[in-house]
C-alpha cells in the first residue's frame, strides 16, 4: 500500500514516528509531505532542524519506500487564502459556543484571526443559536465551493496513494484541509490522526470530513462527537502512540550521576518543575520565584531547602534575558535543564527526561503534556491552581482530563499549604501507593485504553491499513451556483477577511476551469 502523510511542519514527526516506522517495516511506501521547514520560521528553527534530521534518517533507514518533500498546501497563517479565512472565521463562532464559556483565551485566540469589523458581529450573531448555526453552514458551504488548490490535487493526483494521513489538520486556518478536498474528488479515502490530548479542545474545528479520525481515548471520541460533529462510526480509539517508547524507558544515569549532570547534590531530594507552553503560562520564571519562595517559607522541613530542577518547555523560551528569568537563574538550589528546553524525540533525549523525572521526588507544574509523561514515570503530580493562571488551568477544557480520566492524576488544590504539604508527603516517601494507583488509572483510562501492556503504534497501523484498503467514491458532482454569483459572494468576502484581490482572480480562474471541467 501506498500512504501519503502530511506534516504541517518537521515537529509533528514526534506524534507519527513510531506509526511511519511500523508502516515502513510492515513494506508500505510513504510519501511524507511536511509543510513548514526550518528556513520558513524565525522560531524554533534549531528544534525543527533536529526533527528534519529525524525524518532524514527515516528515508535512508527505508530507501525506496519512505521519502520526504515539500508540502504544497496553502501557507495558512502566514498567507490570507479565502478558504483559510473562512475556516479560521468558523472556528471563531465554534469558540463561541456555551461549550467554552469558560474559557476566555481560547475566545480571544480565535478572534485575533478574524478581522476586527467581524469580531463584535460574529459574537451577536452566535447569542442565538439558530443564527450562529445557519452563518457556519452558510461559511461551510461557501469555502466547499472554492476550487481545490490545483498544485495540491496534482501532488495528491502525482502520488497515486491508497490513502491521504493529514496531521495535525487542526490548527489555525487549517491549511492541510485542501489535502483532504483534494483526496476526496479523487476518490482516496482520508485519515485525521490527531496529534495531541489537548487538539479537539483548543485548536480548531476539523475541517475536510475524513473517512476516519484517529484519537487516543473515549474522552477524545466524545469530544471529537460532541465538538466537531464528527459521525461515531468515523472516530477509531487507538491509544497514543507517541508515548509506546516511554512505557520501556528504564533509567539509563544512576541519580548521583545524574545529579551531577544537571548541577544539583545528589545528598538532598528535589522536585521537578515542568514548564508549560506560553500561551498557557506567560511569564513562568517570575511565578516559579513566587511558587519555589513559598514553599520555602512554608515552616516545613523538607522544604526550607528544597531543590528545584525545572525543564523548559521546548516551545517557549524560559530563559529570556528578562529580570525575572536571570533572578531565577541565579537562585540557590534551582538547576535548569536542558537551559532551552528539548522535545525527547531522540533515543538520547528521552533517556535524559525520563531520568530527570525517575530521580525526582515529585512532579509540579501549571497545565503541560510533561504531566502524562510524569504519570508513565511514577511520579506524583502536584498542582497549585492559582488565579494567576485561572484561565489557562479551569478556564481550558483539556486540563479536566488530568483531573478526571481514570479517577484524576492530578494531586490538585488551591491552597498553598495544602500543596506544600502534599510535596513534603512524597519527599518523605509517603505517597508511593497512592501516585501508583493514580498513574495506573489514568494511564489505562487516557492513554492505553486497549491495555496497559499494548502499544498504541499497532492498533493506529492496522486502522490506517484497513482505510487504505476501503473503497471511496468520488463525491457526485453537485451544480454549484453560476459562476457570476460565486464571483459575487467571493467579491464581498475577500474585502471582509482581507484577503487580497491576487486570490480571488486565482479563484475566479479556477472556478472557471472547474465549470468547463
Amino acid at each position: 500500500m501506498r500512504f501519503l502523510i502530511s506534516l504541517r511542519h518537521p515537529g509533528y514527526i514526534r506524534y507519527l514516528k513510531s506509526t511511519l516506522v511500523g508502516l515502513s517495516e510492515r513494506d508500505h511506501e510513504i510519501a511524507l509531505f511536511v509543510g513548514i521547514s526550518p528556513d520558513d520560521t524565525k522560531s524554533h528553527t534549531d528544534l525543527l532542524s533536529r526533527m528534519s534530521g529525524e525524518m532524514r534518517q527515516l528515508e535512508a533507514k527505508f530507501p525506496g519506500s519512505f521519502s520526504v518533500r515539500p508540502g504544497v498546501e496553502p501557507r495558512g497563517s502566514r498567507e490570507r487564502d479565502l478558504g483559510g479565512s473562512l475556516r479560521a472565521w468558523q472556528d471563531f463562532l465554534h469558540f463561541l459556543e456555551p461549550a467554552f464559556d469558560e474559557a476566555p483565551k481560547l475566545r480571544a485566540r480565535g478572534g485575533a484571526l478574524v478581522p476586527e469589523p467581524l469580531r463584535e458581529p460574529s459574537i451577536r450573531a452566535a447569542e442565538s443559536p439558530e443564527l450562529r448555526s445557519a452563518l457556519m453552514a452558510l461559511l461551510r458551504t461557501v469555502e466547499q465551493m472554492l476550487p481545490v488548490p490545483a498544485q495540491v490535487r496534482g501532488a495528491v493526483a502525482e502520488e497515486q496513494p491508497d490513502a491521504v494521513v493529514v496531521c495535525p489538520l487542526i490548527e489555525r486556518r487549517s491549511p492541510q484541509a485542501t489535502y483532504l478536498r483534494a483526496a476526496h474528488e479523487l476518490g482516496i479515502p482520508t485519515a485525521l490522526c490527531v496529534a495531541s490530548w489537548d487538539n479537539l479542545t483548543t485548536s480548531s474545528l476539523i475541517h475536510g470530513e475524513p473517512e476516519i479520525v484517529t484519537v487516543w481515548n473515549e474522552a477524545q471520541r466524545g469530544e471529537a462527537v460532541d465538538l466537531h460533529g464528527t459521525p461515531a462510526e468515523r472516530v477509531v480509539v487507538t491509544g497514543a502512540p507517541l508515548y509506546d517508547d516511554w512505557f520501556v524507558q528504564t533509567p539509563t544515569t544512576s541519580r548521583e550521576a545524574f545529579c551531577e549532570m544537571v548541577g544539583l547534590s545528589d545528598a538532598r531530594p528535589y522536585l521537578l518543575y515542568v514548564c508549560s507552553s506560553g500561551f498557557i503560562a506567560p511569564d513562568e520564571a517570575a511565578w516559579i520565584r513566587r511558587w519555589l519562595g513559598n514553599l520555602r517559607r512554608s515552616g516545613i522541613r523538607e522544604l526550607a531547602d528544597i531543590q528545584v530542577l525545572i525543564r523548559p518547555h521546548p516551545q517557549h523560551r524560559l530563559l529570556d534575558g528578562s529580570p525575572a528569568a536571570q533572578r531565577l537563574q541565579r537562585t540557590p538550589g534551582v538547576a535548569i535543564y536542558p537551559p532551552d528546553g528539548e522535545l525527547p524525540v531522540s533515543a538520547e533525549t528521552r533517556a535524559e527526561y525520563y531520568d530527570s523525572i525517575h530521580h525526582s521526588a515529585a512532579v509540579a507544574g501549571i497545565n503541560t503534556s510533561a504531566m502524562i509523561e510524569s504519570a508513565i514515570g511514577q511520579r506524583g503530580v502536584h498542582v497549585l491552581l492559582t488565579e494567576r493562571y485561572r484561565n489557562t488551568q479551569e478556564g481550558l477544557p483539556h486540563f479536566a482530563h488530568l483531573r478526571s480520566a481514570g479517577g484524576g492524576l492530578l494531586q490538585v488544590t488551591a491552597d498553598w499549604s495544602e500543596h506544600a504539604e502534599g510535596l513534603a508527603r512524597a519527599i518523605r516517601g509517603e505517597d508511593a501507593a497512592d501516585v501508583a494507583e493514580r498513574s495506573r488509572s489514568f494511564l489505562t483510562a487516557f492513554i492505553r485504553p486497549h491495555g496497559l501492556e499494548q502499544a498504541a503504534t499497532p492498533h493506529m497501523i492496522d486502522s490506517l491499513e484497513r482505510l487504505a484498503e476501503s473503497d471511496v467514491q468520488p463525491p457526485t458532482r453537485v451544480p454549484g451556483p453560476p459562476e457570476e454569483q460565486l464571483e459575487a459572494a467571493i467579491a464581498t468576502l475577500e474585502p471582509l477577511l482581507g484577503v487580497p484581490g491576487e486570490h480571488r482572480r486565482r479563484a475566479r480562474r479556477a472556478q472557471r476551469a472547474r465549470v468547463r471541467q
